[in-house]
């Protein structure tokens, strides 16, 4: 074997895994189609209930089997038929040691679950709840830069990828929410069904895995099973012998074996068929490719290499380089400059996230009037002048604080406007490698038109929004979700130092803001649903049923928000992705944005 130094050294490898999807395992354990290449269960009761503790074939069994060649075909024949196996003379692995090959066949997120698992469940509930209300529900999703957008709807997609069935399972339980089923049936064991497959392909791909992440695996297995009777009832199965289906019994186990599912999930070897061979091709002039290719692979290489080692250059350098002096006039926290995370103390409350914003504004001055009839901050005045004074008396009571902000005065009429904020969100659980962050944008942009004079609609996204805790010691703190409460982003803006310095005369320079964002609340978390598991939102209004604004600090933005629309039976057509926050009254928290959204809010 030849090692990373280039030395060729004599090596005794031993099989512990093999990865490959459901073809290639039953190739290799010598199983037949529509059995489990691990374990014997019998083909009429695959995927017919949930058993995670089922022993593994008899290996000694097979070994048996596989030694009776010697003594000619047919009792070679008879002997495999007899250990469960089809007639495999001298597989591979049979002088391998320290080998079991059905306990090195492991689970495969990319052809079992999405590709398997999740593509017959987004069938079922197309012919469930219709094609046609599915697509229309597509189309009137707010939109979000963690999420493809469906403009014409899923019925009409062919050849789906990985990717693509991916992008469906991240809006799939919004689209099923209040959809009334054929004959009057209730929707529950649908809504229960397809939230417990949604947790079962979150929590598989935990990066990593505890007693009790296991235990909610099993969980979620066992509930998909409780609730599946439905989709007989609809006439829509008649079965469940679903060979990928019953591969999620064996999850567990695997993963206490080998660890989490990326240690041998075949989407990254699938990928470099992208890198190494598409992208390679298409670099070449389609003559004497081969070479072409090999060169150009040979080179970009290289060039990932060298970078890898600036980046991890960079990140010794400053993690040994000594914190700098106080500075005064501090420049901007970031200006759009290679990010590397902070690594976490111990006594660092939560793990927060990296936020970029540009160096210079997209708008230099906009004035109080345009905030309010292009951003829609109505009350950007009033919500500027008790941030004001909530921020040079903290102590203030919200009585108080009413008070005061009637005799701020404010010494400008513009403010420079930015149109985006930039995350690098990490793991909840402070998991995330360097350079392996989450990338997030919060778009904050009025109705224009672009360059072909067509009107492009505005857009305002929502994001979580970390509240101040209390600090009377006889509250208790608020943990988990209700660290967080929604609001729609209208305006993200900032103020000239000249105003800075009259608005907060008593605060030092260091702690005066920098980037402040006017957004329009939600209610606050309440407790999740009990058949879909979803917190339930809607617009926290005051007294005079007006939408409750204030203005925050842009570092008090946690990261950005998606949310399902309440749609009821039937999705109003005059709701569009642009329109619907302003439409819509009533809306559920997509946990399922991505895999960080869904630790934090599960």
């Amino acid at each position: 074997l030849m090692s990373g130094d280039g030395v060729v050294r004599r090596g005794h490898p031993i099989l512990a895994v093999y990865v490959g999807d459901y073809p290639e395992q039953l190739l290799v354990s010598g199983c037949k189609t529509g059995e489990c290449p691990k374990c014997p269960i019998p083909r009429d009761e695959v995927g017919s209930s949930s058993n995670t503790s089922r022993a593994l074939r008899d290996l000694g069994k097979v070994f048996d089997a596989l030694s009776a060649l010697d003594e000619g075909p047919t009792a070679f024949s008879k002997a495999c038929h007899d250990a469960g196996i089809k007639p495999l003379p001298h597989p591979f692995w049979l002088d391998l040691p320290f080998t079991n090959i059905y306990m090195s066949i492991t689970p495969d997120i990319l052809h079992q679950l999405y590709q398997g698992v999740m593509k017959h469940l987004i069938l079922w509930l197309q012919e469930a709840c219709g094609e046609d209300e599915i697509d229309a529900r597509c189309r009137r999703l707010p939109l979000n830069h963690n999420l493809r957008h469906f403009p014409n709807g899923i019925s009409t997609m062919s050849r789906i990828t990985g990717k693509e069935h991916q992008d469906i399972c991240r809006d799939l339980l919004g689209l099923i929410i209040g959809l009334p089923l054929p004959g009057g049936a209730s929707p529950v064991r649908l809504v229960r069904a397809t939230r417990a497959l949604l947790d079962f392909l979150y929590l598989a791909q935990y990066p990593t895995q505890t007693e009790e992440t296991l235990g909610l695996l099993d969980k979620a297995l066992a509930s998909f099973h409780e609730n599946k009777a439905v989709f007989v009832d609809l006439n829509i199965r008649s079965h469940f012998r679903l060979p990928k289906l019953h591969s999620l019994d064996h999850y567990r186990h695997s993963i206490e074996l080998f660890g989490t599912t990326d240690n041998y999930d075949t989407q990254y070897s699938e990928r470099l068929h992208i890198d190494m061979t598409k992208d390679a091709y298409r670099a070449t002039n389609r003559k004497d490719e081969l070479a072409q290719m090999t060169v150009w692979l040979e080179r970009k290489e290289k060039m990932q290499r060298h970078e890898k080692h600036i980046q991890w250059r960079l990140c010794q350098l400053h993690l040994q380089s000594p914190p700098p002096p106080h500075d005064l006039n501090p420049p901007p926290p970031i200006a759009m400059v290679p990010a590397w995370p902070h690594l976490p103390t111990d006594d660092a409350p939560s793990p927060r996230m990296r936020i970029e914003m540009t160096r210079h504004p997209t708008i230099y001055a906009v004035d109080f009037p345009t905030l309010a009839l292009a951003y829609g901050a109505t009350h950007f005045r009033d919500a500027l002048t008790r941030y004001v004074a909530k921020k040079n008396n903290p102590i203030f009571t919200a009585a108080q604080v009413e008070r005061e902000s009637a005799k701020v005065y404010m010494p400008m009429q513009k403010v420079s406007v930015y149109h985006k904020v930039k995350f690098w969100v990490s793991d909840p659980q402070r998991l995330t490698t360097p350079g392996n962050e989450t990338h997030d944008v919060i778009h904050v942009r009025p109705a224009r038109k672009n360059k072909y004079g067509d009107g492009v609609p505005a857009r305002f996204d929502t994001a979580l929004v970390r509240e101040d805790q209390p600090t009377d010691a006889e509250t208790p703190q608020r943990q988990g979700v209700h660290q967080f409460r929604v609001a729609q982003v209208r305006v993200v803006f900032k103020i000239s130092d000249k105003a800075m310095a009259e608005l907060f005369p008593r605060l030092p320079v260091p702690e005066r803001p920098r980037h402040l964002a006017y957004v329009e609340w939600f209610t606050a978390f309440t407790s999740p649903h009990a058949d879909h598991g979803l917190y339930k939102i809607s617009r926290a209004l005051n007294r005079d049923k007006e939408r409750r604004a204030s203005i925050i600090p842009v570092d008090s933005l946690e990261r950005s928000c998606h949310s399902f629309p309440d749609f009821g039976p039937v999705a109003p057509r005059t709701w569009t992705s642009s329109n619907v926050l302003d439409l819509c009254p009533t809306f559920y928290v997509n946990s399922f944005v991505d895999r960080n959204m869904y630790k934090l809010l599960y």
